[in-house]
């Protein structure tokens, strides 16, 4: 494969990886300030700093500072050292992309899967054909292809394997074998929010914050959870429970009949069944915003409820969590969260009771994203992967 790795590069060892983490997350640090953070002897951080750089990870420069005594020595994750090409797979199209060690997006593919066969389902051979062919597109734009990361809406087990593909109709799907085999490169297959969670980890709220939720919508409600700087790989439910929250017991019931859930509101489908004429289809909340304001008084009202409904499962997913910080992302986040309603939800949420002494905060992250940011988020994963099986 032109511009792939001739070889696999050796994956880092926990110590080794710890350290290259913090330089892509926290930058350039000197040794001293390393040792400091990840409680390791001078001596410790001195061999990974050696092993580091030989291996092409970081590179070390005098402090360009004036400094009294010996020079101080910085550490810097090189950017170029991996490169990995990231999938998120929806039902006609995949969306590819290749990133640098820090995510940086170097080039993008997109091309579109086989058509579905008589049971719905899309063809995984012919899938997997279109992954390589994509990989190979993008393995020219940079020196050298270390990884490929793919992300689906679904259920994914062992980083491997698609037990139920949503939007694909797959089960029980082998991903990551075949595509090794046509690639010769390692290969995760992840959830898309898992994926998402994973970039915040290192690129954005986990900068910050140990434990976060991520909540997406978009053509559905979707979850992820980091826990002490960890990504949980799979949810016990995919979601499910948090999607279908009561929240007013008299409102419109979802597809499965809860009278006034989550996903009564803020699931696609849903919200498209109860839309205006207005609206235009497929239903957007992004077109209820454009209907409102163009005086469609039903789309306001269903704009209204469903960022209420959101503003509730905000606050519920973060308390049950015992978080400070929920990354809300997805195609129709903006129009959702520039709704008052919202805000005024977790606002009284949050108000403490007369004989209450705590007080919380909650950080809510507003991203909305385009398909190369979900592709991204499958890169990320795989230089996660790729760098130690992070």
């Amino acid at each position: 494969m032109t511009g792939a790795s001739r070889g696999r590069r050796r994956g880092l060892s926990a110590a080794e990886l710890a350290v290259t983490r913090h330089l892509l997350v926290h930058g350039p640090a000197t040794r001293q300030a390393l040792g400091d953070h990840l409680n390791l002897s001078y001596a410790s951080t001195s061999r990974l700093a050696r092993a580091l750089v030989d291996d092409g990870v970081a590179s070390e420069a005098l402090d360009g500072e004036p400094a009294v005594g010996r020079p101080r020595q910085v550490l810097a994750a090189v950017p170029g050292a991996r490169h990995v090409a990231g999938f998120k797979l929806t039902a006609d199209t995949a969306f590819g992309v290749v990133c640098d060690m820090f995510g940086e997006v170097k080039a993008t593919a997109r091309a579109t899967l086989p058509e579905p066969d008589h049971d719905g389902s899309v063809p995984v051979a012919g899938s997997i054909k279109v992954i390589a062919q994509l990989t190979r597109k993008l393995a020219r734009r940079v020196p050298t292809l270390d990884g490929v990361g793919v992300a689906i809406g679904g259920v994914v087990a062992d980083r491997a394997i698609v037990q139920e593909g949503t939007f694909l109709g797959w089960r029980d799907v082998d991903l990551a074998t075949p595509i090794e085999q046509r690639t010769g490169l390692p290969v995760i297959v992840t959830n898309d929010v898992t994926a998402l969670a994973r970039e915040q980890l290192w690129f954005g709220a986990g900068r910050t914050h140990a434990t976060f939720g991520v909540l997406t919508v978009g053509a559905g409600v979707g979850f992820a959870v980091v826990r002490e700087g960890v990504a949980v790989e799979r949810l016990i439910d995919n979601g499910h429970l948090l999607a279908h929250a009561p929240v007013d017991p008299r409102g419109p019931r979802c597809r499965l009949g809860h009278p006034g859930c989550v996903a009564a509101y803020l699931n696609r489908e849903d919200a498209e069944d109860r839309a205006s004429g207005a609206v235009p289809r497929p239903v957007t909340f992004g077109g209820l915003a454009q209907a409102s304001r163009s005086g469609d008084e039903q789309s306001g009202r269903q704009l209204a409820d469903a960022a209420r409904a959101l503003g509730h499962l905000v606050a519920t997913f973060a308390g049950a969590l015992q978080t400070t910080c929920i990354v809300l992302a997805g195609e129709d986040v903006a129009a959702l969260t520039a709704s008052p309603e919202i805000d005024e939800v977790i606002a009284d949420r949050l108000r403490p009771g007369p004989r209450e002494v705590q007080r919380c905060a909650l950080e809510i992250v507003s991203t909305p994203l385009t398909f190369t940011d979900w592709a991204r988020g499958a890169a990320v994963a795989g230089i996660q992967h790729v760098l130690g099986g992070a």
